[in-house]
Parts: structure tokens; C-alpha cells; sequence
């Protein structure tokens, strides 16, 4: 048995070797020129909200929203194999150096994002809540509580039911909003202080407690890890194939009505592939957000060519997305046997691809109809049809591997 430092630091080593491949592969597809648009636009546009914000804008709200999120989900990345729940769990008393660094490893990251979720919002903060504090005040009360959550979170992995681990869950999101909300009121700082030391209580008179009772459930543990690793895997599966993520089905009876606009289906690629953008990973669920958030982002910027490229950007981004549809059986050896050539596949495709463009560009064409001026309108919708045609039957199957 290696020691636990060690065989963490192993794994970690393994996985980050893999994940740099794969972030390299991101980088060099042209999702970074689309990040750096983003960043351009919406610093521009940042400044220019903020100054319409009113005098009176609540933006402690946007704070507890925001850093409440942040602070309360507080997974631990464990780096657990499905070998572990045999050849470890004999030595689980022997990992507390292999935990202790899994606890620091996710606070270092989830610290990381809280950052600079904070630098972002600090133009907010200098002009709203500059009362509360100087900013290392804030952020150093930020990484304290961050660092509280990890521990608990990491406790609470041990419960055998999910309704106490939820329970337990909302018991900290209750307790991060307080905290949120008197740290950006400018409470006095020994109300702050009492609040921290409440906390260090919870934790030792309560949550140490449960760890000198309860086991590590290695079952949840394996399965929060497949999750947050399947999460990662879904990105980069958009920029390429990865063979470890593995299918996830969802039922959604509520999208039922879209599979069944398409019977009698043309060929079993029209039937197949749509009950796979369905039901399958999160094909649908991605395309739901794209669109939604699409939708929110053109209401709020203000009528002009902006709203038509930021459109042709998010249109690209679905169709990258829907592209990964194709290779969705390729490890399937019952769906090769199929007696039907690789047009009538193609073809599937670009009639799926080509239906969910234009439903894109209806719900895009009537929020446009109900925010912005007749022209932009009028332009939406001639680039949302011909986008649709052109990224349906032409550039969809470009991304496809040879």
C-alpha cells in the first residue's frame, strides 16, 4: 500500500496530463477568439449597464445570489476509481493524508473562482458597497467561510441518505446568505467575527462528530467524482471526440412532443438521432440554455449590429454542440448493423440540425420583434435562415473527423 500523499499525488499527476491534452485541443479550435469577443463586448457593455444602474440599485442581492452559489456548493474532488471500493476501503483509515490534500486541492481551485467571480463584480462593489469594507477585508472573510464549506461539504459525503446530505446542504446555504448579506451590509466586524466563530463550533462539535461516526461512503464519493469528471468531458467533447465519457439517459416525457412531430420517421437516423438530442447526455438541455441565454442577452443590448453578430456567435456555438451527435454510437456495434449507407445518416442529421436552427432563430426573431427595431428584426431573421440552411447542410458535417 503506497502512501496516501503519494498515490494522491499520483492521480492527480494522471489526470491533469490528460486534461491539459484535451484544454490544448479547446484552445486551438477557436473557442479562445470567442472568449476574447465575449470579454471585449461585455466590458464594454458592463460599464455602460453600471452607469444605468440607479443610485438605489440593491446590489447586495446580486452578491448573496452570487457568492451564496459560489460558497455552498463545495464539492471535493476525490480522484476515487471504481477499484478503490475494493482495494482501499481496507486501508480508508490510513488515507487521511490522501483526503487532507483532496480538501486542499478543491479549495485551492473553488477559491480561484470565487476570485474572480469577486474581481468581476468589484466595479459593483466600488460604486455600491464600498461601506462594507476594504476589499482584502472581504476577500479574506470570502476564503475563510469558502475553506469552512469545503470541510463540511467533504463531512457531509457521509450520510448514507440524500435527503440528509440536501438537508445538510441547505443548512449551509441558509448560513453562507446570512453571512453574505451582513458582510456586504458592513456589519460591525465583531457580529462578523461571533458569526465565524459559530461556524468553527458547527463544525467541530458537530461535523467532526459525524466523521468519528460515520464511514466514507466510497459509493458517493465514486459517483460525485464521475460527475464533476463527466462535466469536464462534455466541454471538451464538443471540440473533440473523448472516448471516456460515457452516455447518461434522461427521461424527459415534457420533450416527447418534438420525437413525435417526426413520425413515421424517414429512415431510423431521423428517429435514433432525435431521441438521442433528447434524451442522451445533455444534448437538449445545452441547447435550451444556448437559446435562453441568447435570448436574455439580446433583450438587454441595445438595437444594432451587435445583437446580429452576438446571434451568428451563439447560432456557431449550437451547432458545435449538435455536431457531436454523429459520433454519438460510434463504440455502438448493433447500430453498424444497420442496412442503410452513411448519406442517409448525414441526412438525418442535417434535417435534425436544420429544425432545431430555425426554432432557434424563431424564439431569437420574436424576442428581437419585441425589443429592438423592425430592420435589426428583419436581418435577424434573413441570417437566422440562412445560417440554419448553411450550418444544417454544410457546416455541421465540416466538423466531422475523417
Amino acid at each position: 500500500m503506497k502512501d496516501g500523499l503519494t498515490l494522491w499525488r499520483e492521480r492527480l499527476s494522471v489526470y491533469w496530463n490528460e486534461a491539459i491534452r484535451y484544454l490544448r485541443l479547446i484552445g486551438n479550435s477557436g473557442f479562445l477568439f470567442t472568449v476574447y469577443f465575449l470579454i471585449i463586448i461585455g466590458s464594454y457593455y458592463y460599464s455602460l449597464f453600471l452607469d444605468w444602474l440607479p443610485a438605489d440599485f440593491p446590489a447586495i442581492w446580486v452578491y448573496v445570489l452570487v457568492f451564496g452559489h459560489l460558497l455552498t456548493r463545495s464539492g471535493v474532488r476525490t480522484f476515487v476509481k471504481p477499484g478503490d471500493l475494493v482495494f482501499l476501503l481496507p486501508y480508508e483509515s490510513q488515507l487521511s493524508s490522501y483526503f487532507r490534500a483532496c480538501k486542499w486541492y478543491s479549495y485551492a481551485i473553488q477559491s480561484a473562482f470565487v476570485l474572480i467571480a469577486f474581481v468581476l463584480l468589484s466595479p459593483l462593489y466600488m460604486n455600491y458597497s464600498s461601506h462594507a469594507g476594504p476589499i482584502i477585508y472581504i476577500i479574506g472573510m470570502l476564503m475563510i467561510v469558502k475553506g469552512w464549506n469545503v470541510l463540511t461539504s467533504f463531512e457531509e459525503q457521509r450520510f448514507q441518505h440524500a435527503i440528509e446530505r440536501h438537508s445538510h446542504f441547505a443548512l449551509r446555504g441558509v448560513i453562507n446568505v446570512a453571512f453574505i448579506y451582513l458582510l456586504f451590509s458592513g456589519a460591525d466586524l465583531f457580529l462578523m467575527i461571533a458569526l465565524l466563530a459559530l461556524m468553527a463550533i458547527l463544525y467541530f462539535f458537530y461535523f467532526a462528530k459525524i466523521a468519528s461516526k460515520q464511514t466514507i461512503k466510497w459509493e458517493h464519493l465514486l459517483d460525485v467524482e464521475r460527475g464533476m469528471v463527466t462535466f469536464f468531458y462534455r466541454i471538451a467533447n464538443a471540440f473533440t471526440d473523448v472516448p471516456q465519457l460515457k452516455n447518461k439517459v434522461r427521461e424527459r416525457r415534457y420533450l416527447q412532443w418534438f420525437l413525435h412531430s417526426i413520425k413515421p420517421s424517414p429512415s431510423v437516423y431521423h428517429y435514433l438521432f432525435t431521441r438521442t438530442f433528447l434524451r442522451a447526455n445533455d444534448y437538449a438541455g445545452i441547447y435550451i440554455r444556448l437559446v435562453v441565454i441568447l435570448a436574455i442577452i439580446l433583450a438587454v443590448l441595445p438595437s444594432g449590429w451587435l445583437q446580429l453578430a452576438t446571434m451568428l456567435l451563439f447560432m456557431h456555438m449550437i451547432t458545435t454542440q449538435l455536431s457531436t451527435i454523429w459520433y454519438h454510437y460510434d463504440t455502438s456495434l448493433w447500430v453498424d448493423l444497420y442496412p442503410i449507407e452513411q448519406s442517409v445518416k448525414r441526412h438525418a442529421l442535417t434535417q435534425l440540425c436544420f429544425r432545431l436552427l430555425l426554432g432557434a432563430t424563431a424564439v431569437q426573431v420574436l424576442v428581437l420583434l419585441l425589443t429592438s427595431e423592425w430592420l435589426i428584426t428583419i436581418i435577424a431573421l434573413l441570417i437566422g435562415v440562412f445560417y440554419s440552411y448553411m450550418g444544417s447542410h454544410t457546416l455541421i458535417h465540416r466538423r466531422r473527423k475523417s
